[in-house]
């Protein structure tokens, strides 16, 4: 008597295994944009708490948080008294986000902060909400590399032949490259001031914080970071925590960019700033940014009217610039 088993042929078992492999291949993408979405919802989401609070940070000062403080006074260049000053962390020019920890659900970690007297140490403390899920990397570029960063970035402003810059910050040139010119057209700027009142363009038409969160930025300062001083005559040589936008900076042009070094180009004209003013790969880490993000097609912004909308790289740098501003009249 003849006893068959039942078994797959090789011919069998290669079609079953293309077969899956095929329904793998397709199932894959739709895997991978599930996931995507889940990021970017998680992204708008620190995004909103994060205008959420620089809301009730207005409603208690009167005033959108400051990317930090100068230490002179902008016309005799003398040094501030320190007592003239709100306290430890703004004499330390920590960063607008610094500022937003209390009401963020950090309240232990700013009064923590607040007494110390190396404020920057606390950067070693990860701060979830800082962070898009879309960029792996943590850790900064700019200083020690155990310390944590932040992939939000107040937006200081637009950087063009109709805008102005901080006349405290003039372009100079140091041993870590050329500084500025800085920003003052935005929401998030140095010495702050910046109320909704004073938003003329209009709250909804005006960013707030947006995205340099691509994986390859290379030049992200720790969270804690807002400006870096050396002295009276030089009061500020970065702004770390809030960025300008200049004309030839679009969304993710840092990412596309192989370029070592890009002249800051203001206006339509195409001249650079005095010609001779560069920075590194879209990259700049004193005080112009290129917003971007590893999401595809674009990076999202918070709005000074707390919604949190999606802006695509291939707007137009004049749209661009103009919701950069806060009281441009575009």
């Amino acid at each position: 008597m003849t006893k068959h088993t039942n078994a797959f042929t090789l011919v069998e078992l290669l079609v079953v295994i293309a077969i899956i492999g095929m329904l793998v291949a397709l199932l894959l993408p739709a895997v991978q944009a599930a996931r995507e979405a889940a990021r970017r919802m998680s992204c708008t989401n620190h995004l909103r708490q994060l205008g959420i609070a620089a809301h009730n940070y207005h409603d208690i000062h009167q005033e959108l948080p400051a990317e930090s403080f100068f230490r002179t006074d902008p016309q005799t260049r003398a040094m501030i008294p320190l007592d003239v000053l709100p306290g430890v962390i703004d004499d330390a020019h920590a960063s607008y986000r610094v500022r937003l920890l209390p009401f963020i659900e950090q309240t232990a970690l700013r009064e923590t902060i607040q007494q110390m007297s190396n404020v920057e140490q606390w950067s070693t403390v990860p701060v979830p909400i800082f962070f898009c899920p879309s960029n792996s990397k943590r850790n900064v570029d700019m200083g020690s590399a155990d310390r944590y960063a932040s992939h939000y970035y107040g937006v200081a402003g637009a950087l063009g032949e109709n805008y102005t810059t901080d006349p405290r910050q003039t372009v100079i040139e140091t041993t870590r490259g050329f500084l500025g010119p800085f920003a003052n057209t935005g929401a998030i700027i140095i010495g702050g001031q910046v109320s909704f009142a004073s938003i003329t363009d209009g709250a909804s038409n005006t960013f707030l914080i947006g995205e340099i969160s691509w994986q390859d930025y290379g030049a992200h300062y720790n969270w804690v970071r807002g400006t870096a001083v050396d002295n009276e005559r030089q009061p500020v040589t970065a702004l770390a925590s809030a960025k300008g936008i200049p004309y030839n900076f679009p969304i993710n042009a840092g990412k596309k960019s192989d370029q070592p070094l890009v002249g800051i180009i203001l206006d339509a004209s195409g001249i650079p700033y005095d010609g001779d003013i560069h920075i590194r790969g879209m990259m700049a880490g004193h005080g112009v940014g290129g917003f971007g993000s590893n999401h595809p097609g674009g990076c999202y912004f918070a709005y000074c009217d707390g919604s949190v909308r999606f802006v695509s790289e291939t707007i137009s740098s004049d749209a661009l610039l103009a919701q950069a501003s806060r009281n441009g009249g575009e």
